[in-house]
């Protein structure tokens, strides 16, 4: 993606919170991705979970990065990398990666912002952004994400009993959803009768927050040996600012012998004779 295109999709993320990305990804990745979801469902016998937010019809999985390596290509992707960091940080990290295959049947599932958790007055910068990626078309009709315009700028998060006009992001398949973590969305309600709704979100957040899905326990020690280095790094297994998120003076990545995550805290500040420098 070129500047000037992602500074066109970023005036209208800053106007009203969100952007549809379209022709985002090929259909060879749109396939394999579709293949290894039906994969996996059959052989984890996903089922739905049962609540409002995770949804009574609707089969949802977490930490996909270690399920199956086809989901690598998906943070570190060029449609969607760029814009988490613009609008977060160059050394934002990944907070998660979930599947969500929305059944016939599914109501809707409740207005939030993805950044809710942070103790932080509104308006306020973006904490988190989310990437709904389409492996099928989303319509009004089978659970298309809603959104709220302009709610980023708001200064409250959503309330019981609120009505606000919402509307569904309906895109095709190949095509992502970009949205601020501050900018109140919910899935939508799908009152088809045989149409699944499959879409992935990739979050990132700030790379000084806790993420969402813990990447450190869920991946083995030679995913992320072999992992690029750059997913290696939103994962979190290279340092914050070359400070943050060390194991004995190292990074995560040295500790578990990753090459291409290996990282001394404080080198920056590191001299030849190792006197401090003032």
């Amino acid at each position: 993606m070129n500047a000037a295109t992602l500074s066109g999709y970023i005036e209208l993320i800053e106007e009203q919170g969100y952007c549809i990305v379209e022709n985002a990804f090929d259909q060879e990745l749109l396939t394999s991705v579709r293949d290894a979801v039906a994969r996996l469902e059959q052989k984890l016998d996903v089922q739905p979970r049962g609540n409002r937010a995770e949804g009574f019809a609707t089969k949802r999985m977490y930490n996909l990065l270690a399920k199956d390596r086809v989901f690598w290509d998906l943070p570190v992707h060029p449609s969607v990398l760029p814009f988490a960091e613009h609008l977060l940080d160059e050394e934002c990290l990944l907070s998660g990666t979930t599947c969500m295959n929305i059944g016939p049947g599914e109501v809707h599932q409740g207005l939030h912002s993805d950044d809710g958790l942070v103790s932080v007055s509104r308006p306020r910068i973006p904490f988190m952004v989310t990437t709904i990626w389409a492996f099928t078309d989303f319509t009004a009709e089978n659970g298309a994400t809603r959104v709220v315009p302009g709610s980023h700028k708001f200064d409250h998060e959503p309330r019981k009993g609120e009505h606000v006009e919402h509307i569904p992001a309906e895109m095709e398949a190949g095509s992502i959803l970009i949205v601020n973590g501050g900018t109140w969305h919910c899935g939508g309600s799908n009152t088809t009768e045989d149409d699944w709704r499959l879409g992935i979100s990739v979050q990132y957040c700030q790379g000084y927050l806790r993420q969402q899905q813990n990447q450190y326990y869920s991946l083995l020690p030679e995913d992320v040996r072999e992992m690029p280095e750059r997913l290696a790094s939103l994962c979190g297994f290279t340092l914050y600012k070359g400070i943050m998120g060390h194991v004995d003076g190292a990074s995560p990545g040295r500790f578990l012998g990753a090459a291409r995550a290996d990282e001394i805290a404080y080198a920056a500040m590191r001299t030849e004779n190792g006197v401090a420098e003032s």
